[in-house]
């Protein structure tokens, strides 16, 4: 439903969010309406409008708001959602503003086009509770992240946070607390947490710290639209083994609720991803999931924290899963996932072990998919090509469905939702070059149907 203007007529799109921020640091700077817009040489009644979000402001006049509020002119722009994420920069910010005035026709187009884009997803959310709350306090850069080349996914938005040197820069714990502080409980309901892993991911130079809030791997409940499949779904891997990335896939497929260990557990967010408290929450809420069916009714569910896996064996060989999909990492993935997560390879190597011997003895269904060396890039490569690593997670997916669908635990391929819909064709073929099928091993599956 659109918005109506006081005099009855349709109103034209605004910046709402950039009109949040600015109104809310005007009145810290304890500017009226009447007393920005003199100096702005505006109107009362045309600033009170951009200020409403009503109509996007006067691009020329951003940097005479930069003066008033302390909020760069790069930073506006990223606000009303026309700003790339890499051209932040002030100089790419005129450069930027100089290309929409030559087009002043089409910038409520494109205003509004961006503006949907920039703030569709939970990450973006977020970064704007913490502009709404801090905005001339933080300084944000949001970034997301995208995998697979051939199957692109939407995988997570990051937001870098630093704090401005007005004042005494907040070290690293204190910026924690700072954060926490602004966006409470929603941290756990968009599933945000600081990243804890090596940002391969992000060029140098660096945000100080980096919240990660996952899109693909979001936790969630099943739609209304499931599907008739197996009661529930559980993924295993090592770090980087890309299980959670083949699980959220498979969810979506099926219309099932999805829970990621990593993002699922209620934590505070100014607790440091490694302390043991957190994985004492989490070594906990396996063990209720374990012991409860109906948690997991309807859902695929993902456990590859290496240090709950050792803590919750005996407890998931128990559980009541109708199907266990193990993403068995060879050496080149568990090598990427050492270095990410600053892992000794030892201890990575243990931690397989113990998974091999978990999907051989418990007693429900399981499918091993590995993922030869062979289709993941150089294996001398320093940086591996994550895209080329997702496309294959995501074809390891489609062969799951392929051998599971044959035994009854989903439906045939015509039926799925989401991105592996795309990937059959109308007779549930996959789609794509010839290649190895990805299941290289299948343990106490019912009679094939």
């Amino acid at each position: 439903m659109s918005e109506v203007a006081p005099g009855g007529e349709p109103a034209s799109p605004g910046w709402p969010q950039w009109a949040r921020v600015i109104g809310a640091a005007l009145d810290r700077q304890n500017l009226t309406i009447n007393a920005a817009a003199t100096r702005l040489g505006v109107r009362n009644t045309t600033l009170k409008k951009w200020l409403d979000g009503v109509v996007p402001p006067q691009l020329s006049l951003l940097p005479g708001f930069a003066e008033l509020t302390g909020i760069s002119h790069a930073m506006q722009l990223e606000l009303g959602g026309v700003l790339p994420a890499g051209m932040r920069a002030d100089a790419h910010a005129l450069q930027v503003a100089d290309e929409l005035r030559m087009v002043m026709g089409r910038v409520t187009e494109v205003v509004a086009r961006a503006g949907e884009l920039a703030f569709s997803d939970a990450g973006a959310r977020l970064a704007g509770i913490l502009l709404s709350a801090d905005g001339s306090g933080l300084q944000l850069t949001l970034r997301r992240a995208y995998r697979g080349r051939r199957y692109p996914v939407h995988l997570a938005t990051y937001v870098g946070v630093e704090s401005l040197p007005a004042g005494l820069p907040l070290g690293d714990d204190a910026l924690r607390q700072h954060v926490t502080n602004i966006v409470g409980e929603s941290a756990s309901a968009f599933g945000a947490r600081w990243r804890e892993q090596d940002p391969h991911d992000w060029d140098e130079p660096r945000p100080r710290l980096i919240l990660n809030i996952p899109q693909h791997e979001r936790s969630r409940p099943p739609s209304v639209a499931a599907l008739g499949a197996a009661p529930n779904l559980l993924m295993l891997g090592c770090p980087y083994a890309h299980a959670e990335y083949i699980g959220a896939l498979i969810a979506d497929a099926l219309g099932y609720g999805y829970v990621d260990l990593r993002y699922s557990v209620p934590l505070p967010l100014d607790r440091d991803p490694s302390d043991p408290f957190a994985t004492i929450a989490r070594v906990q809420f396996v063990r209720n999931l374990s012991s409860d069916d109906e948690l997991t009714f309807k859902h695929v569910w993902s456990v590859t924290d290496h240090r709950v896996i050792p803590e919750v064996m005996d407890d998931l060989a128990q559980a009541d899963v109708a199907c266990a999909i193990y993403v068995r990492s060879g050496d080149y993935l568990l090598a990427r996932g050492c270095k990410i997560w600053g892992v000794q390879i030892e201890e990575m190597r243990q931690l397989r072990a113990l998974l091999d011997q978990l999907v051989e003895n418990a007693t429900w269904p399981a499918l091993t998919l590995s993922m030869p060396d062979e289709m993941l890039g150089d294996p001398y490569d320093d940086e591996p090509d994550r895209d080329q690593i997702a496309d294959v997670a995501t074809l390891a997916a489609v062969d799951a469905w392929r051998y599971m669908s044959n035994y009854g635990f989903v439906p045939k391929a015509d039926t799925a939702h989401g991105l592996l819909r795309t990937l059959f064709d109308d007779r549930g073929r996959p789609i794509g070059d010839p290649r190895p099928m990805l299941v290289t091993a299948a343990r106490r599956l019912p009679r094939r149907r």
